[in-house]
């Protein structure tokens, strides 16, 4: 037996749709209070030593991209640096999707400068504190971040705050709105690169290289999913999505959950989308396709990032940068380096248990969904 398009528009519409005029006023509430921590970290930097914070703040993740589903509450937001004496150039690096960042000195400085700077200041300075070998520190800037964060919040008062926990590479914000109802805001220090591209500041843990910043295209995600709200696609991935954060409700092992992220789901939908973008509108179609195509992927161990080495029509119109869509080797999200082996098949068994009983899934599911956060 499976489940038809009309019981997966009800299932979607009942169980996984986060409510449209909830989810605006959640975003409401917590811009307003990132914009009050923001100026009061703006208000304790230090003149001609820390990096500037800009005032637009850069929306990213599901809840601006129309892929929030019932569930936890969270919200992204890179904060973008930059500092009025240096120029931050991104250099290549031999990892896709990776780059390091030169902070170049604009104008040199005078010996009447240098020496004023010396006297005034002889152990800190923007070199000294956030560089090393020339080259913007992730590590550092994320350590300045964090206690600029902290000191700020305690200085400037935010109406709903709970508590900052570290979750790298984000500074998470974690707000109580009303009783059981928190929202949790990543804040996420990130250089810009060029149009809507940045580099955020988490490296790569499998090299010994501690320049690195890993790209982000969150804009270019938001910008393509966005013009295709109405699509199955994204319906489709929707309740994939759902199914895969609640399947420890029904499977408390699950690798599913555990071991596979919403990245990879939204990359395999984003590739369906590129090949088949015209196809028929029919829900229950594009979903198996989805869980199908994502099984396939598991069983070879490849699913290469929808950018990265990767030219496609939709890259194109996003304007990402050939740089990055021919001039980079391919990076493969399912490599051992990122998932293991053992993890990937025994997601692969789940989400083939998933697809073979899903009405009997779905009915399981079905019921009131608890709002919370959850930081592991």
């Amino acid at each position: 037996m499976m489940a038809s398009s009309i019981e997966l528009d009800r299932f979607y519409s009942k169980e996984v749709e986060f409510p449209p005029r909830l989810l605006a006023s959640h975003i409401d509430t917590a811009e307003r209070e990132v914009r009050t921590l923001l100026a009061g970290m703006r208000s304790i930097l230090r003149p001609d030593i820390d990096p500037s914070i800009q005032h637009d703040i850069v929306r990213t993740g599901s809840s601006y991209e129309g892929l929030k589903v019932k569930g936890d509450m969270e919200l992204d937001f890179l904060i973008v640096l930059s500092h009025p004496e240096f120029k931050f150039i991104p250099m290549t690096s031999h990892y896709s999707g990776y780059r390091k960042i030169k902070a170049e000195q604009r104008q040199p400085l005078t010996q009447l400068q240098a020496t004023n700077w010396r006297v005034s200041s002889p152990s800190h300075s923007f070199e000294n504190d956030f560089t090393s070998d020339g080259y913007l520190m992730p590590s550092k800037i994320y350590q300045w971040f964090q206690s600029l964060a902290d000191r700020a919040v305690k200085e400037n008062k935010l109406i709903f705050f709970i508590k900052f926990v570290g979750n790298y590479p984000a500074r998470t914000l974690i707000l109580n709105i009303s009783p059981g109802v928190d929202i949790c805001v990543d804040l996420v220090p990130a250089i810009k690169i060029e149009g809507d591209l940045y580099a955020v500041a988490k490296p790569l843990k499998t090299s010994p290289d501690p320049h690195l910043w890993r790209l982000s295209f969150s804009v270019f995600e938001k910008n393509i999913l966005r013009q295709h709200q109405s699509s199955c696609h994204l319906k489709a991935l929707k309740i994939l999505k759902y199914l895969r954060e609640h399947d420890p409700r029904l499977e408390e092992t699950s690798q599913f959950a555990s071991g596979i992220c919403s990245y990879h789901l939204k990359t395999a939908s984003l590739h369906l989308l590129a090949q088949r973008p015209n196809t028929p509108e029919d829900l229950h179609e594009r979903l198996h396709q989805l869980m199908d195509f994502l099984i396939e992927c598991m069983q070879r161990r490849e699913l290469n990032h929808f950018f990265i080495g990767n030219p496609s029509s939709l890259a194109e119109k996003a304007n990402v940068p050939s740089s990055i869509t021919h001039g980079e080797c391919c990076l493969n999200l399912f490599d051992d380096k990122f998932v293991k082996e053992s993890t990937l098949n025994q997601a692969r068994e789940r989400l083939v248990k998933i697809k073979g009983s899903l009405p009997a899934i779905i009915q399981r599911h079905s019921g009131p969904v608890a709002y919370s956060c959850n930081i592991y």
